[in-house]
């Protein structure tokens, strides 16, 4: 009954029981908190529902695709263009408040001359006191005269009283200021004698006359950084109102604070007014001019755009429907084709005339389905071929020696792991009873058939050219002598050949080209490496004379190593290669071992070196140690 369940579903059936334990023995928010967690994962599930079952079909996605990327572009477009209204509609506030305070500087800046024009006491005087009547009960206006007097202005007359000119620096200045954390806005003039500090006071009182003038409100707010997007809480009072203000901008300005004095001057700093547009005036305005007889061409216009933006919204819809239904046609063709290939009908065909990628697609479906039976037979061919690759494999491992050998004198162990189906290297000993024993590794360049068809020709030659009890030196000559005719311009063979002499209680070790050999001595418990001359069989300039022999005597317990370089040259993911030192490191530490256990060791350290990667060389190679 619950094999279907998905675990969500599960989830949710727990939820379902949870939720309404808690309906009988919890509290009511411990149930509420559980019953939204219940609807929000079922939802969830629905959507997986909805989605499963609704785009399945290739037509809903791609109907549902369609309406998507039209009205995505269509909110993106009605977004911008609200947000560019918005930043036009603030710059053009912007630029008024900035164009009345800098007319306000200018008016302040043709009372002080006229007031310099008097270059008396008493004739400011009497200027100021017709200033301040005028002023009475708005409290905006704020002034100061000063005579120089010991290279210093100091003050005779101020308007207020409580005003604090003692902060004000002897520089000339406008534009705004901040004297005991108030904001002023004003100019400061000296000409010869005299010195006149004329200022606006900057509160809210005074912001709040720009909305007689225009469409929005500035806020006075005590911020020294531009604030993040939380406006309701920064001017509760507008909601108050039952006015409507989004999208809040900030009217940057700079102003000298005479409350911080650095070297004599007045810290420069930044503040900010928020600047509030009334959309809903604005819009009224503009309804107002619409409804004019001279924006009646406008309208209409605005009103043939809409109309013909919808007619090509409406002819785009007919278009990719038709196209869609051209797409899921085909695709229910190709479905119903693959159904029935899966079902072993090979002769089905899919009938398309669209003329584009799907007929393409369709065509290849047709190719490909009457090429499955030619590709069953191909599979049959290469596992007919793989089997009689086994059968060569199972041949070549017959060619070659056990993998051990027990004598009175010695003990052997070896392995030969190919790098595909066949191999390419050889091994091999041959023991005379009492009197000699000789092993050889040998590796043929290339891979496959081609390597094992010259290891098996190699085989049959040594067997029968040791027979004739040759030195390993001459033994190599001669088989280069007789497989040179056979060898192709890129085949040669590498060998390494040991003869035991066992009344002597030494071995020869010669080698053509191959690796060198390792050997153990148990009485210094040292591995050395044998690496005596020799050029790889098939070369050109092989030589008889540029064989080297190296004689060396052995005891009880000595421990000769034999491999090809599909040992050493193991190679892991990094790209290291094994090398020789690790394979030296075994053997001495194992050196009390039996050769089988050595083995076991070494083909344990190439697994572990290579990481699970894929090598391309055949791994060989001979053990041989001294009872």
């Amino acid at each position: 009954m619950f094999r279907n369940w998905k675990k969500i579903d599960i989830f949710l059936a727990f939820l379902f029981v949870i939720t309404n334990l808690c309906f009988l023995f919890c509290s009511r928010e411990i149930f509420k908190i559980f019953l939204w967690t219940m609807i929000f994962f079922a939802c969830i599930r629905l959507l997986i529902i909805v989605k499963k079952k609704l785009f399945w079909h290739v037509r809903n996605r791609l109907i549902i695709s369609s309406l998507f990327l039209v009205i995505t572009p269509i909110i993106f477009l009605v977004i911008f263009f609200f947000i560019f209204l918005n930043m036009v509609i603030a710059q053009y506030g912007i630029t008024i408040v900035d164009n009345i305070m800098d007319d306000r500087l200018k008016q302040m800046e043709i009372l002080t001359q006229n007031y310099f024009d008097t270059n008396s006491k008493e004739g400011m005087s009497h200027l100021i006191e017709r200033a301040v009547i005028l002023d009475k009960g708005v409290n905006f206006l704020n002034v100061v005269f000063f005579e120089k007097s010991d290279n210093n202005y100091k003050p005779f007359y101020k308007y207020p009283e409580n005003f604090n000119e003692k902060k004000i620096t002897q520089n000339e200045f406008r534009g705004y200021f901040v004297i005991d954390k108030k904001l002023y806005h004003g100019v400061f003039v000296k000409r010869g004698k005299f010195a006149i500090l004329f200022a606006t006071t900057i509160n809210q009182k005074f912001l709040d006359e720009f909305s007689t003038i225009s469409d929005f409100k500035i806020k006075f707010q005590e911020i020294e950084e531009e604030p993040v997007f939380d406006f309701p809480k920064s001017f509760p009072d507008t909601e108050a109102e039952g006015e409507t203000f989004f999208l809040p901008h900030m009217l940057e300005f700079e102003y000298l604070d005479f409350d911080n004095i650095v070297n004599s001057k007045p810290e420069l700093k930044k503040k900010f007014f928020l600047l509030l547009i009334d959309y809903e005036k604005t819009f009224n305005k503009i309804e107002i001019v619409n409804s004019a007889t001279s924006q009646t061409f406008v309208r209409k216009l605005i009103y043939f755009l809409i109309f013909l933006f919808g007619t090509f919204i409406i002819i785009s819809f007919i278009i990719g429907f038709r196209m869609i239904r051209v797409v899921t046609k085909s695709i229910n063709q190709i479905t119903k084709g693959i159904q029935r290939v899966r079902k072993g009908d090979f002769n089905v065909k899919i009938k398309t005339n669209s003329g584009d990628q799907l007929q393409y697609l369709a065509d290849s479906f047709n190719e490909m389905a009457s090429g499955i039976s030619r590709l069953l037979v191909e599979e049959k061919k290469k596992q007919r071929l793989e089997e009689e690759l086994n059968i060569a494999r199972t041949i070549q491992l017959k060619l070659l020696p056990k993998d051990s050998l027990i004598t009175k004198e010695f003990e052997i162990a070896a392995t030969n792991i190919p790098a595909s189906e066949i191999a390419g290297d050889y091994f091999d000993y041959f023991y005379k009873d009492g009197e000699s024993l000789s092993i050889l590794v040998a590796d043929v360049s290339g891979k496959g058939t081609s390597a094992a068809f010259y290891m098996a020709e190699l085989k049959g030659l040594v067997n029968y050219l040791q027979k004739k009890d040759m030195s390993p030196s001459t033994l190599l000559a001669e088989c280069h002598t007789t497989l040179n005719e056979s060898f192709d311009k890129v085949t040669f063979i590498t060998i390494s050949i040991a003869k035991f002499l066992v009344a002597e209680k030494k071995f020869i070790l010669s080698r053509a080209g191959h690796t060198q050999a390792v050997f153990f001595s148990k009485k210094t418990g040292e591995c050395i490496e044998i690496y005596p001359e020799g050029m790889a069989l098939g070369l050109i300039n092989f030589s008889k004379d540029k064989i080297e022999e190296i004689e060396q005597k052995y005891e009880s317990g000595d421990i000769l190593f034999l491999f090809s370089d599909g040992l050493s040259e193991i190679m892991n993911k990094e790209g290291e290669m094994l090398g020789l030192d690790p394979v030296k490191k075994i053997i001495s530490e194992n050196a009390d071992s039996s050769p089988g256990e050595i083995k076991q060791k070494l083909l344990e350290l190439s697994i572990e070196f290579a990481q699970d990667k894929n090598n391309k060389d055949d791994l060989t190679f001979i053990i041989l140690k001294v009872k």
